[in-house]
């Protein structure tokens, strides 16, 4: 079978993907990866924020 995938309307062709990958997703090693990116960003937007360049003036 072959499918020409722009032909399908994109909301059909991510709920065609998402269903199909599903049973293959461990979720909470999932929830974990995604709260550990979370934690990631933080850290690293205070650290950006954290640099001289990147304070308003009259805050150094």
């Amino acid at each position: 079978m072959q499918w020409e995938v722009e032909a399908l309307d994109p909301a059909e062709l991510q709920r065609l993907v998402l269903g199909a990958a599903a049973p293959y997703i461990d979720r909470p090693i999932l929830a974990d990866r995604i709260a550990d990116e979370e934690r990631q960003r933080r850290r690293l937007r205070a650290y950006v924020e954290g640099w001289p360049l990147n304070r308003p003036p009259g805050r150094e």
